[in-house]
């Protein structure tokens, strides 16, 4: 059984501030500094903003982490929070992040995920991925979280692809 607030304070932990530090320094080798996003919970769950990178140029990045205590060969994309309430998962919504960043902890792995892109690649490929891969429902204390388990290399392809937008 999944505890929302037991995940929240793994990913919070200070002990694995070490990995996020060293992930983030080969990530953006221009990093200046880091710091956990999560001042005012409610809010910073609503938005996604987990961690808060600030580079040599100014630029600010914010991410969203997600974690995961062992190793799978998918990427949990949840799309219900909550099945009693059907509250929006973290795919559904409009999250102010510019980078998802999915974590595999006993094998020191992240992967790192332009937001808009995977975002798009959700929108477009949702309904198909739902019906082709594992259904994946986490039971909390009062309620089920639900996911699609999309395979790593799928999304690694289809979130590298280049957009082509045309008008007709």
């Amino acid at each position: 059984m999944n505890d929302f607030n037991e995940d929240l304070k793994l990913s919070e932990d200070a002990r694995l501030e070490p990995f996020w530090n060293e992930i983030y320094k080969k990530a953006f080798p221009n990093m200046t500094n880091h710091m956990i996003g999560k001042k005012d919970k409610c809010k910073s769950q609503e938005y996604g903003v987990d961690r808060i990178i600030y580079l040599e140029n100014g630029k600010v990045i914010t991410i969203d982490e997600k974690v995961r205590r062992k190793v799978w060969d998918d990427i949990a994309l949840e799309y219900i929070s909550n099945s009693t309430t059907q509250s929006p998962g973290w795919m559904e919504k409009d999250l102010s992040i510019d980078y998802l960043a999915y974590a595999f902890l006993p094998v020191k792995t992240v992967y790192l995920f332009d937001w808009r892109m995977l975002k798009r690649s959700w929108n477009y490929f949702k309904i198909e991925w739902k019906k082709k891969y594992p259904k994946i429902e986490a039971q909390n204390k009062n309620y089920i979280t639900i996911c699609v388990g999309v395979p790593i290399d799928v999304l690694m392809d289809i979130c590298s692809r280049s957009t082509i937008i045309k008008l007709t």
